[in-house]
């Protein structure tokens, strides 16, 4: 019997022994946080003044008020407990000191240059909102991180502009939101360079790659010359021709479309290469074609300009937009070598139908068969008309 508790007090000791030594070992192993280390941690409390968070070691870290100041209010507001945040060590324990002091605003930091560095490895954009300007260029906010946008990389800032015209130019960009890719990421010296011009350009090639014929797409219109309008498809601009806006004859494309107005168009063509994109509005309009027996009949008399002269007769388009063809043996000019002797593109004219097939959308005119008198009262009605809207005329008469 003695024997046996001797046994089992040596056993007890033999455990405890052990039990000691691997505390001893444990805290031997230990290796406290260093300053600048970054770590994944989880939200225990949220206070006022500060955040308590379990980063897995010996006790839990706190995110003082002076950190927290640094962190935008919206963010803060979102955090809740069980969250996981990255951290940056600020301070460890040590003897006089027991507590380990972390900032988040540092482990955003990071969060935030990883990113930069992914989108420059990646060639990949993110939109950021500009929150200053300075002599050299624009100052935006990624994430925690202040990046610099150089003038030359400011999408709409042209080259040849004076000092006060750029500063114009940038005030006005304050607030607004800008896609930039990274050009420069140096997280050691805390540069990081972007570019707007480049992401625009990136933009667009994705943007034309997800471009096909027959899509129809609703754009704005963004810019109005002589020859079309350019149309803002998100990204990539893309050109309505004035031939393809719309059915009806017009002498400028203002006549039916103005800047900033959202419009459909239908995507006629991608030009991959040269980053081009045609549009018609035209196409989504309805057909003049199909109610043209409603209006008109073989034998009528029509007014159209002249689109194109070719040997053989002249096209004609009428207003409704649909065109005519009036041969050369009907011109009504006797030994005529070639149809460009008589009428010009442009020219307007007063013809008769001679056929009119709507299934082939087809129409035959003639001059020939116009008679004097109605010839002579078109010009009279003409010339009145171009009176009536005569500038000087009407000095004359206010006068």
């Amino acid at each position: 019997m003695e024997n046996t508790q001797k046994v089992i007090s040596n056993k007890s000791n033999a455990n405890g022994k052990k039990s000691s030594f691997r505390k001893l070992l444990d805290k031997y192993r230990y290796q406290p946080p260093k300053r600048g280390e970054l770590l994944e941690g989880e939200v225990l409390r949220v206070d006022n003044d500060q955040i308590l968070v379990d980063v897995g070691r010996k006790q839990d870290a706190i995110v003082p008020r002076k950190d927290l100041e640094r962190i935008d209010d919206d963010w803060l507001d979102d955090i809740d407990r069980g969250d996981s945040v990255p951290v940056k060590v600020l301070r460890s324990p040590t003897r006089f000191f027991n507590k380990l002091i972390v900032s988040l605003s540092g482990g955003l930091e990071k969060e935030d240059w990883d990113r930069a560095e992914q989108l420059l490895k990646e060639d990949e954009s993110e939109e950021v909102e500009i929150v200053g300007m300075n002599k050299g260029g624009l100052l935006v906010e990624f994430g925690n991180i202040t990046g610099f946008v150089p003038n030359s990389h400011i999408p709409g800032l042209r080259r040849g502009k004076n000092a006060e015209e750029k500063r114009s130019f940038k005030r006005k960009l304050l607030g607004s939101k800008l896609a930039v890719t990274p050009l420069e990421v140096n997280r050691h010296r805390g540069q990081l360079v972007l570019s707007g011009k480049n992401a625009e350009r990136h933009l667009a090639r994705k943007r034309l790659q997800e471009l096909h014929v027959g899509e129809i797409i609703r754009g704005k219109v963004k810019h109005i010359v002589d020859f079309g309008a350019f149309v803002d498809l998100g990204g990539i601009d893309g050109l309505v021709h004035i031939s393809e806006m719309s059915w009806r004859m017009m002498d400028h494309p203002e006549e039916v479309l103005r800047v900033g107005e959202e419009i459909e168009v239908e995507v006629i063509n991608v030009d991959s290469e040269r980053e081009r994109v045609s549009l018609s509005r035209k196409n989504l309009l309805p057909d003049p074609w199909h109610t043209m027996d409603q209006k008109y009949a073989v034998g009528d008399l029509v007014e159209g300009k002249v689109t194109n002269v070719v040997d053989f007769g002249v096209f004609v388009e009428l207003p409704e937009g649909v065109e005519g063809l009036i041969h050369k043996t009907e011109l009504g000019v006797i030994g005529l070598n070639s149809s460009q002797e008589f009428l010009a593109p442009g020219d307007e004219v007063l013809a008769r139908i001679v056929d009119l097939d709507l299934a082939e959308k087809r129409m035959s005119l003639s001059i020939s068969r116009v008679t004097y008198d109605e010839q002579l009262t078109w010009m009279e009605a003409r010339q009145e008309g171009n009176n009536s809207h005569d500038p000087q005329e009407s000095k004359e008469r206010e006068m």
